[in-house]
């Protein structure tokens, strides 16, 4: 079996790939390699050497940038996302594994599972959501088996010499060393889910060894914890810190049940967020 993984550079796909080469061969591109934004670019990658499952990781996140950037998030995630559907359809690609997020349904203080409707808030939740719309329709359309996958927050060690990114954890440990203090929205009663990048990949080499077809959407989430609490742990593991809370600091909870994905695809979360907050830290301290 080949697999083409978009986005195989990044954390996620780093991981990914190493789960899926126990299956086959792997092919992995990054920016680098496939812009994922030109049709004949990524027809002409996928066309070399066609595979049986493209497992789509490649895009741009965050919250903040793509308020200042709502065209490129379009562009590169949405669009993006049509090309390699339509260059899968065409090279007769088997099953179309998408990476959506969470944060497609909202902030709220209820779990959301995968029948919650999708409430978009800013403009990368909503390529997020607008994507996954075309992954279904082109599984229905033309009969292609898919799999979207809706994490929430996936964090895990990032090494040198990348530079720390999209990583709460990351930014609790740098405040502690900046000036001893994490600093909390509210009260530090919102609520998040962390899970290492190890059970996102697992859930895709799940996934290809499942039986179905048309699409199916699961949702992964790990441990669910307060952001008081996440700060805590983190300040128990560095050995310092104090934590302030901010009334005036706007945040939000966002939960979720993955109940599907462990009743139909076997799939657990294997890192605790100890664990997984260990394995920054060590990161962090080997920099």
């Amino acid at each position: 079996m080949l697999f083409h993984v978009t986005g195989a550079g990044g954390m996620v796909g780093l991981e990914v790939a190493r789960a899926l080469a126990k299956l086959g061969d792997v092919v992995g591109t990054d920016v680098d390699d496939m812009n994922v934004t030109d049709l004949d670019a990524v027809m002409a990658t996928l066309a070399a050497r066609p595979p049986d499952v493209v497992v789509h990781l490649a895009g741009l996140k965050g919250n903040l940038s793509s308020q200042q950037r709502p065209l490129e998030f379009f562009e590169v995630n949405t669009v993006g996302t049509v090309n390699l559907l339509e260059a899968s359809r065409q090279v007769g690609v088997k099953h179309f594994i998408f990476f959506s997020s969470l944060t497609a349904h909202g902030p709220g203080n209820e779990p959301v599972d995968e029948l919650s409707p999708l409430y978009p808030q800013h403009p990368y939740s909503g390529s997020k959501g607008a994507s996954e719309s075309m992954v279904h329709a082109y599984a229905h359309a033309y009969g292609m088996r898919a799999t979207v996958f809706r994490p929430n927050f996936i964090v895990g060690p990032i090494p040198a010499p990348r530079p720390y990114a999209d990583n709460l954890i990351y930014d609790f440990i740098r405040d502690i060393h900046d000036t001893g203090v994490i600093e909390l929205a509210g009260n530090g009663q919102y609520r998040r889910e962390w899970m290492h990048h190890k059970d996102a990949a697992s859930a895709v080499a799940l996934a290809v060894g499942s039986a179905g077809a048309g699409c199916e959407t699961y949702i992964l989430c790990g441990e669910r914890v307060t952001m008081r609490e996440l700060a805590t742990r983190i300040i128990k593991q560095v050995g310092s810190g104090r934590i302030v809370t901010n009334p005036n600091r706007g945040g939000f909870s966002i939960i979720s049940s993955s109940e599907k994905a462990r009743r139909k695809l076997g799939w657990k979360p294997e890192v605790h967020l100890d664990g997984l907050i260990a394995e920054i830290w060590n990161e962090y301290q080997s920099r």
